[in-house]
């Protein structure tokens, strides 16, 4: 039995309503009590622990966990590409139907699809659980997401549905049957 504990960033330093992902942005001035509020959710064990390179997860991650971990950059949010730092008002107006018509699988301008950021996302995850280890896996929404559909079965059409808070844990656990959902949002 393995324990996988998925942790989103918690709150970035940006206004609400703008668009980011691959945008390195820093975090709001809440990080203090934020961070310990996932601290006190965590168990006291050791961990395995793999972070997103991008600040709002490292720094999350030496908060939680001190320092070494591993970054993976397949672990970072999905790119936006020409929509990074623009406010989801102007790209309503500027996005073309063409593109909506397959979200899942156009990529943004310049960016990625949300289908290549679960490509990706599964990758990584799927050689971490090699390691047959307790782990925490400090990262992105997305990616949370993508981790989530996996390991329930629920078709990438229908993760943008599985709600991931900032701040919070998703609490996995492998066994001989598979993965078991044991929290989500703690």
């Amino acid at each position: 039995m393995i324990d996988i504990f998925l942790i989103r960033h918690t709150t970035p330093d940006v206004e609400y309503g703008t668009c980011y992902g691959f945008t390195d942005l820093d975090l709001a001035n809440t990080f203090p009590t934020e961070a310990a509020r996932v601290q006190d959710i965590l168990p006291a064990k050791d961990l395995t622990v793999f972070a997103s390179p991008l600040q709002r997860c490292s720094k999350l991650a030496e908060f939680l966990f001190g320092t070494p971990f591993a970054t993976d950059e397949r672990l970072r949010e999905v790119n936006f590409g020409d929509w990074e730092m623009q406010t989801w008002t102007d790209i309503a107006i500027t996005t073309p139907k063409t593109w909506m018509a397959d979200y899942l699988h156009n990529p943004m301008p310049n960016g990625e699809s949300y289908a290549a950021l679960y490509e990706r996302s599964i990758a990584a995850f799927q050689e971490i659980l090699k390691t047959k280890q307790d782990t925490a896996i400090v990262t992105h929404g997305g990616v949370i997401r993508s981790i989530l559909a996996y390991a329930t079965n629920t078709p990438i059409e229908d993760s943008y549905g599985i709600r991931v808070e900032y701040g919070r844990v998703a609490h996995l656990r492998v066994n001989e049957e598979g993965f078991e959902l044991k929290g989500l949002n703690l």
